[in-house]
């Protein structure tokens, strides 16, 4: 029998009660955690080992991937994923017990891969900077955190403390300078100065920093002059490297990027459409354009240039599947 979501979901304690600021309409419901670290078998991976404090994310984003990892708690509604926070309240214990036990070696840890750790319920429930704290007595662990938020600053202490003994990068994912456009894509995440800012107070405290173009949306956030502001601004903030992928859409995805798209950018629908109608990703032709372009602007800025950290896996037959369409045509 499927499991439902009375197998994994138990309502916060009352002392656990979210002040109003934290609400916005979004319930937090408590995560049961038997599993903290899961490892990440995929050759195309940096990383070996990934965590995720929370399960959905309160920024909304309308490109999010990860949607789709609601449907294995029953719950389908694209806005399921805003608006129902699963937070793992004993992550940080957990995570000390996995440790104590679990051979990591030099592998390394992503934090961060599915939905971001430093989200508002992050400000309330603490759980990133209590895993953090349990990193910090370790030494010679290799760190990632992925984040669009400028609260990780709050924590440049710890991630200080594990830089001493550690190996630690902060990846701010920051796809458009434009704040109306960031707005409409990315309804309740931070502003894209907020997190150039907290990028630069974490790189003048040594922490190494990389902005992450993830993902270049066709159309949308892929004008050559765009691309270069961004970039611009993170050799200026200090970053020392920036990635880039074009947009992956899965069908759980598609069920809210493409009628975001038909309502929002209704010139854009009928390419977009052609792009992802019969596949999670852009074509390759359009990655190729894309890489040259990255590859020039990179250069011009002193930053590296890399295919393995930048090329979108290329679909195999298996991974083929209907998508969603806009009904276009």
């Amino acid at each position: 029998m499927p499991a439902t979501k009375r197998d994994f979901a138990l309502p916060l304690a009352a002392d656990s009660a979210v002040p109003d600021e934290f609400a916005r309409g979004v319930e937090f419901i408590e995560m049961p955690v038997h599993r903290i670290l899961n490892r990440c078998d995929s050759p195309r991976m940096p990383f070996r080992w990934t965590i995720n404090p929370y399960r959905g994310c309160e920024f909304g984003c309308v490109y999010c991937y990860a949607r789709y990892t609601h449907e294995f708690l029953e719950l389908r509604d694209p806005m399921d994923f805003e608006r129902r926070i699963f937070v793992k309240r004993m992550a940080a214990e957990v995570l000390a017990h996995t440790l104590a036990r679990t051979p990591i070696g030099t592998d390394q840890i992503a934090i961060g891969t599915a939905t971001d750790p430093y989200q508002p319920a992050e400000r309330k429930f603490r759980l990133t900077r209590s895993m953090l704290e349990v990193f910090a007595q370790l030494s010679g662990l290799d760190l990632s955190i992925t984040t669009k938020s400028a609260l990780i600053a709050r924590d440049l202490d710890l991630l200080a403390r594990i830089n001493r003994r550690s190996r630690v990068r902060v990846n701010f994912s920051i796809i458009t300078l434009n704040r109306r456009l960031q707005r409409v894509l990315e309804p309740r995440a931070p502003r894209p100065g907020l997190r150039l800012r907290a990028l630069s107070e974490l790189s003048r405290a040594g922490i190494r920093c990389n902005v992450l173009m993830m993902p270049m949306i066709p159309g949308l956030t892929d004008d050559p002059g765009a691309i270069e502001s961004v970039i611009r601004m993170a050799r200026r903030a200090g970053a020392e490297a920036v990635w880039w992928r074009s947009l992956f859409l899965r069908p759980a995805a598609a069920r809210k990027f493409l009628p975001f798209v038909r309502e929002n950018f209704p010139g854009l629908a009928e390419s977009i459409d052609k792009f992802y109608s019969h596949a999670a990703y852009a074509p390759r032709a359009y990655d190729d354009r894309m890489r040259i372009l990255f590859d020039r602007l990179r250069r011009r800025y002193g930053f590296a240039t890399s295919r393995e950290d930048d090329a979108s896996p290329e679909p195999q037959p298996h991974q083929l599947h209907p998508q969603l369409t806009l009904g276009i045509g």
